[in-house]
């Protein structure tokens, strides 16, 4: 019974981890891979003409449709295809000099990598000066059958490519995006009892903040792509019409905006105590009946970050810091940090509030109330 339990509890470890390193999702997608590769190699033998003699770009257009949402493969596939298109139009420009040679291999490497600067063909750009060599040097006195074989071929893997993805458990990544953010909430939390640790010893380290706050900016950018990742993955998805994911994309959406907030205004606490605040390197040690209450609070509003605590708790600690206010006002630049603090800090905590409350839970894929 121990070792079946010992075995239960390292699969599920096992099963935790393969999903929170991205595995499981990318194993998905390798043997999604392998299968429209394997059926566009398949197919391409069969395709008309003298396309059949070039079957080895089916699995290469496949490939270049296999992406981790629906919709980034379509706008892959086709901006791929008009790529090669361009690449094929210059190659035979230049062909129009005479036989390819020196001249001939530079216009068309030239000119394609001109053409492929514009922002419009985004993945396709490569494909531009690729394509024109390609026809150029491996086309040669059959360029116009090479042409026809490259963009058909291309064609037929990357159409079996998006239909493979859109039909075998089409990538939704609602799921990272979440954690992502519960992730990025922890390390915010962490920034504020750290602040709270400088307000009670006094010492801060600039260098430790700087790096601390990079590690916040490099966090947040981070969770505002894979945001957008999970929103461009309903796009064009047949399981985006799955009851609850429009909301819950909205909702996702909604505490990014949240922890976006909530992360400028720790960043301008930071600056006001420990940089160039109470206990900056200049002005050292803060009052302690400023400081206590306001380490207190920010602790507080640590835990209502991390999720420990109750959304309405942080609000407790804030009217002993405003008391500190009142009390302060013989000392301007204690007024004036400590105002200020208590505005960052409700900000934080208004943030975390407007996070499910913006949000319609109720409101169905298309629209209609649930």
């Amino acid at each position: 019974m121990a070792r079946a339990e010992r075995i239960t509890g390292a699969g599920r470890r096992l099963w935790q981890w393969s999903r929170d390193s991205g595995t499981q999702p990318r194993l998905l997608l390798a043997a999604k891979a392998a299968l429209a590769a394997t059926i566009a190699w398949t197919l391409a033998k069969h395709a008309p003409g003298v396309a059949a003699d070039y079957p080895y770009y089916a699995p290469l257009g496949a490939i270049v449709a296999m992406r981790t949402t629906v919709f980034a493969g379509v706008r892959a596939g086709l901006q791929t295809l008009v790529g090669i298109t361009l690449g094929i139009l210059i190659a035979g420009f230049t062909m129009l000099i005479g036989d390819p040679g020196v001249v001939a291999v530079a216009l068309a490497v030239g000119l394609g990598v001109l053409v492929s600067g514009f922002r419009v063909l985004g993945e396709g750009y490569s494909w531009v000066p690729m394509a024109a060599l390609f026809v150029l040097l491996v086309g040669g006195g059959n360029a116009e059958g090479y042409s026809f074989a490259y963009v058909v071929q291309m064609g037929i893997g990357i159409g079996i490519g998006l239909l493979v993805n859109s039909l075998i458990v089409p990538p939704l990544h609602f799921w990272d995006a979440e954690r992502r953010i519960d992730q990025v909430n922890a390390v915010l939390a962490e920034h504020l009892d750290d602040l709270a640790a400088v307000l009670d010893q006094g010492e801060p380290d600039t260098r430790a903040w700087d790096r601390q706050q990079a590690r916040l900016d490099a966090a947040i950018e981070d969770v505002r792509e894979r945001v957008s990742v999970a929103q461009e993955s309903r796009r064009w998805n047949p399981r985006g019409v799955l009851r609850g994911s429009r909301a819950r994309l909205a909702t996702d959406g909604a505490r990014f905006r949240a922890l976006e907030r909530a992360a400028w205004y720790t960043t301008d606490l930071t600056e006001l105590v420990a940089r160039s605040g109470p206990v900056a390197d200049n002005i050292g040690r803060p009052d302690p009946s400023f400081a206590e209450p306001l380490a207190a609070a920010l602790r507080q509003v640590a835990c209502v970050v991390r999720g420990d605590c109750a959304e309405d708790a942080g609000d407790e600690a804030l009217p002993t810091l405003e008391r500190a206010l009142d009390a302060s006002r013989e000392n301007p630049s204690s007024v004036a940090v400590t105002a200020s603090a208590i505005v960052a800090l409700r900000g934080i905590l208004e943030s975390e509030k407007r996070a499910t409350q913006d949000v319609d839970t109720k409101t169905g894929p298309f629209g209609e109330k649930r």
